[in-house]
């Protein structure tokens, strides 16, 4: 079953590809033609594409893109949520809200430098978009959940825990790699 899940969220990503790459260039043509950037390097370039194609992605696994929203039926009382966490929960749904959100926490430092040293910004920024998320789904129709905004937010935690720690690695290689010489 979790095999079919990731499957599933492989089979969207490819879909998200194409419109993700389509909307960064929108994105990146208009900081070009407001002049906000006219510098282009590969490494940023190629970060910021694979985290716009990443949310793309994630608004797809989510239903929000492709949602119908029922505004007057949320304002009629009319709407699914469960706000008590962990209460009638599959592990499973638990563990694949978790590994959703883990590339946003790796992916959030990279491509923003304010963030790299920065966990708490990380975290609040992954609640932030897992409420936008649930909010958008309670409108929606679908089912909103608040173990999904804890799991979601440790997801993207983690994230940054693993991004911090791989950075710390590779610049303690890479000072050990420029420390020898041609001798050695």
């Amino acid at each position: 079953m979790i095999n079919q899940y990731i499957l599933d969220g492989i089979w969207i990503l490819r879909g998200s590809t194409i419109k993700g790459i389509m909307i960064y260039l929108i994105i990146l043509g208009i900081l070009y033609l407001t002049n906000k950037r006219r510098i282009f390097r590969i490494k940023q370039t190629m970060l910021e594409s694979i985290l716009t194609i990443y949310m793309i992605t994630i608004l797809n696994i989510t239903g929000i893109i492709g949602m119908k929203f029922y505004f007057s039926d949320v304002m009629n009382g009319m709407y699914n949520m469960n706000l008590i966490p962990f209460k009638d929960v599959s592990i499973m749904m638990v563990f694949l809200n978790f590994l959703l959100f883990v590339p946003y926490g790796i992916l959030l430092p990279c491509v923003f430098d304010k963030l790299r040293f920065s966990g708490k910004k990380v975290l609040l920024i992954g609640f932030v978009t897992s409420f936008s998320i649930e909010l958008l789904q309670v409108f929606g129709g679908r089912y909103a959940e608040a173990d999904d905004l804890l799991v979601n937010s440790l997801g993207a935690f983690v994230g940054f825990v693993i991004y911090s720690y791989g950075r710390k690695i590779m610049f303690r290689n890479y000072k050990f790699i420029k420390g020898c010489d041609s001798s050695v």
